[in-house]
């Protein structure tokens, strides 16, 4: 037998968990040395990624602009008439076409968010299904509609099909009430993204023939959906950019907010806003200049008159919410040339006129039986407002916005308003939906229902 033969040196250069290893005999006679070789290690094979059309990152969303649903066959159309034939419950037909619209489209996060807030708005419980979850080998015993329920999150209790159906009213108080507060959006990208989704359902509503009996309903929702993609995103610059430099400076002299809030020789800096703090200077001429070149000659007469004996004063207009804009009229060429002649620093102003408002989703006033009959059917007389606005502002706002602000009241014939809290669309509706959302039917502890909690909730959301 050959043996492997280590010198003394060789075996020092030898890390200690790497000495030759001995073979001895059964008398301790030395048999050989063998040199420990560490084995290599396999290098792990790298999964290689699926292309994005393989793991359908290039598939059609369903909410491209010019995308629409491909022609059914005549077997689908069998199948869709017999599934939404108008002898079958209303709530039935749109339970299910829930879920195929759900399968049809790829809802991603954001789009789903608003989705599943605007079914659990309009009565339809989008709450998860705690220990229902199919597993793939439940699913082998299932056709395809069986799997398409199985997987449904969105269901509609029995006991909603004794309430009315209105998709035009659930739109417009979802969209005019609801989202612009519990989404804040951000962009008018935001915006389209809310109307653009919940017009394409009611669309695929319409091509499916869901409701036959609400086709005019459910045309008229998709025309809300158009108003509100317009009117939110100006309710939303209106509220950040108001009130304006002129309301600020009749503010400030007069009474309000900015009045309350003014501090003599101001030196702080707002760095991360625009906020504007006027002295009373600045405050004064942005008034001045306002009425002598937009104001009527009366109310410049009368301004100077009670300015003359320090008589100037202002009242706030009290058991109103704000003012629903009525007309608008923008700066007339004179204006513009009166303004950039004395005081091109200064924006021009035009004017917007409203009446009074009271919102109907705040607590209502503590009024007279007369005075509130007056109120509720519009017999009362109506005072209307006439405010100065500068031309940027002007832009956002039109006939039939409600501003939520103090208005308050010059005795020299014209009036302004104070710090903008918000602004609803023209169509803005008020609805009691949003009280129903997370509702859960009461049980009765001390009887046999004590130990039942597998009531759910209504409209309950997890997104």
């Amino acid at each position: 037998m050959s043996c492997a033969v280590v010198s003394t040196e060789a075996k020092a250069s030898i890390p200690a968990d790497q000495n030759p290893l001995t073979a001895t005999g059964e008398n301790g006679d030395k048999l050989a040395e063998v040199e420990w070789v560490e084995s290599e290690k396999k290098k792990k094979k790298k999964k290689k990624k699926k292309p994005k059309s393989k793991r359908g990152l290039n598939k059609p969303t369903g909410f491209e602009e010019y995308y629409v649903d491909a022609p059914i066959t005549p077997e689908e159309y069998e199948k869709e008439k017999e599934l939404y034939d108008v002898s079958r419950p209303i709530v039935h037909r749109i339970e299910d076409a829930i879920l195929r619209y759900q399968k049809s489209r790829r809802l991603l996060n954001e789009r789903h968010a608003v989705f599943m807030k605007y079914l659990a708005y309009g009565g339809v419980n989008t709450a998860q299904k705690m220990f229902q979850g199919v597993e793939d080998r439940d699913m082998e015993d299932m056709d395809a509609e069986d799997i398409l329920v199985a997987r449904g999150q969105s269901t509609i209790d029995h006991d909603h099909s004794r309430l009315e159906i209105d998709f035009n009213a659930v739109v417009k108080g979802f969209l005019t009430s609801v989202f612009p507060f519990f989404f804040n959006p951000e962009s008018e990208a935001e915006v389209k993204l809310a109307t653009d989704t919940i017009r394409n359902f009611l669309s695929y509503l319409l091509y499916h023939d869901v409701c036959p009996e609400r086709k005019q309903n459910i045309d008229d929702a998709r025309g809300s959906c158009d108003v509100a993609a317009k009117e939110i995103w100006k309710n939303a610059q209106f509220t950040a950019q108001g009130p304006g430099h002129f309301n600020i400076a009749a503010s400030t002299l007069f009474g309000g907010f900015f009045y309350d809030n003014y501090v003599e020789d101001n030196q702080w800096e707002n760095k991360k806003g625009e906020s504007v703090f006027m002295t009373i200077e600045v405050a004064s001429k942005v008034v001045k200049v306002a009425l002598a070149g937009a104001a009527s000659y009366m109310q410049v007469k009368r301004y100077d008159e009670l300015a003359y004996v320090e008589r100037l004063e202002a009242v706030c207009l009290e058991d109103i919410h704000g003012f629903e804009v009525t007309r608008v009229h923008p700066p007339s060429a004179r204006v513009r040339e009166f303004y950039k002649e004395h005081a091109p620093d200064l924006y021009p102003v035009g004017k917007i006129y409203g009446k009074a408002y009271r919102d109907p989703g705040k607590p209502k006033y503590d009024l007279g039986p007369e005075e509130r009959l007056e109120w509720e059917q519009h017999s009362a007389p109506e005072e209307e407002f006439e405010f100065f606005v500068e031309e940027h502002l002007l832009e956002h706002c039109y006939p039939g916005m409600k501003v939520i602000t103090t208005v308050w009241e010059l005795n020299c014939g014209f009036h302004f308003f104070d710090e903008v809290f918000s602004s609803y669309c023209s169509i803005y509706t008020v609805l009691a939906n949003d009280l129903m959302m997370g509702w859960k039917k009461p049980r009765d502890l001390t009887g046999e229902d004590a130990d039942d909690s597998s009531d759910e909730g209504v409209g309950d959301e997890e997104s």
